[in-house]
């Protein structure tokens, strides 16, 4: 079963009118993420300084609702408090992406956090970490972890709490187990991220280049010399949902800026209970969100702190096809189970992040309007692709390279085909 763009609503975003301002503090990290865009330790913290002056820019260029604060590990940094109080005085809401190491048994850290303004985490966690204490485990084992994370932003209170999960041949399969378990748990988990693991070919179909001048040994630490591993899309991790959850359904997407086919963010809001999940609001409903956030704040929306969801939405029922179906699977639920009134109803977001594809003649395909654009030397670049601004100077071509022969495979006689001596 296929997504269809003209199901869902075109995010209106922008390169400078976008709800999210990615910031980064340090490169260095505690752990080894395989699907990491970054270089461990190239340069280490930013300064203070350096930081503010980027929140700053980002404040100017991209009118952001929140500002995404990364590595890195950007719990390493040693003012990170004091970086998340600076982005909330400037009125954004400061989100933090971790791995969570830095946050076991470190409830004050969270406190502190959240007394200077942070509005939540998203926590990174998968079975392609080189994680402390956690190494080989399951995507399914994993979810003890996960737990235990989402239950220490519960237990502080006020914070939202999203898991994000790189996507590999390995581990697709198990996407629908976590968003069953993320269901379960919909009062604590208040969202899902599946990122689309990506690479540059170094099979030598490519040679690369920056400003003209080759590149021998490309140092960026996203390659591979394996094609399935780069090819997995956001239909794939749709299609892997919808086997085993019917009710979810995505509402909004952002494109691709070489192709018109590609969906490169795919964002669904399911809505359920403890007890039940009831179905996903519609491409209407997010698009008066998206107009009526605009209009009253100045930005476009994408966190929030709460995800308790009030009967009053039932309003959208109005202009929502989707949410006409929630209501009705609602009323349904409460006519077996009266208890239901008093229960409290949830919003859980899952999105979907397809990065970057190269195309056959070497043209990269970026995620329209991108949301994860960052400060480099004064200006904005792609997050996913700074390192080649760090090593190089520039963002690096691919061409065609003419000389390139695919490897055949070796053909193996059987022992019913006749072999001459």
């Amino acid at each position: 079963m296929a997504f269809s763009k003209s199901n869902m609503y075109r995010f209106p975003w922008s390169a400078n009118d976008n709800p999210i301002g990615w910031l980064e503090v340090t490169d260095k990290c505690n752990i080894y993420c395989r699907g990491c865009y970054r270089m461990n330790g190239k340069a280490g913290h930013k300064t203070l300084k350096q930081i503010k002056e980027e929140i700053d820019l980002l404040h100017k260029m991209r009118n952001p609702d929140n500002i995404s604060i990364a590595g890195g590990e950007p719990l390493l940094h040693p003012e990170i408090v004091e970086i998340v109080r600076y982005i909330r005085s400037k009125g954004m809401k400061p989100m933090l992406l971790t791995n969570g190491v830095e946050l076991i048994d470190n409830r004050k850290l969270i406190e502190d956090l959240k007394a200077a303004g942070l509005i939540g985490f998203t926590f990174h966690v998968d079975s392609e970490q080189q994680r402390p204490h956690f190494k080989g485990q399951t995507e399914e084992e994993l979810c003890d972890l996960r737990l235990k994370f989402a239950k220490m932003v519960a237990e502080v209170g006020g914070l939202t709490a999203v898991f994000g999960m790189t996507i590999y041949p390995t581990n697709i399969h198990k996407v629908p187990y976590v968003v069953k378990w993320a269901n379960e748990n919909i009062d604590v988990v208040h969202g899902l991220v599946f990122i689309t693991f990506r690479g540059a070919p170094m099979d030598g179909r490519y040679n690369y280049f920056v400003n003209g001048q080759p590149i021998d040994n490309a140092e960026v630490t996203y390659t591979t010399e394996d094609d399935a591993e780069i090819t997995i899309t956001s239909q794939d991790v749709y299609e892997k949902i919808k086997e085993v959850h019917p009710h979810y359904e995505p509402a909004a997407y952002l494109g691709g800026t070489q192709t018109h086919t590609r969906a490169t963010w795919v964002s669904a809001v399911q809505i359920g209970s403890k007890k039940k999940m009831y179905g996903s609001l519609g491409k209407k409903l997010m698009e008066f969100v998206q107009n009526f956030h605009h209009m009253t704040n100045g930005t476009y929306l994408i966190y929030q702190k709460s995800n308790k969801l009030t009967k009053l939405a039932f309003a959208g029922t109005l202009i929502d096809k989707g949410m006409r179906g929630v209501h009705g699977k609602f009323w349904k639920h409460l006519i077996t189970d009266p208890s239901m009134l008093f229960n409290q109803l949830y919003y859980q977001s899952i999105g979907i992040v397809q990065g970057p594809d190269m195309l056959e003649d070497g043209r990269m395909d970026m995620c329209e309007s991108c949301p994860d654009m960052t400060v480099w030397d004064g200006k904005l670049v792609h997050s996913c692709r700074m390192d080649e601004w760090r090593l190089y100077g520039g963002y690096v071509d691919a061409h065609r390279n003419p000389e390139f022969v695919p490897k055949s495979e070796p053909v193996i006689a059987t022992e019913n085909i006749p072999v001459a001596h």
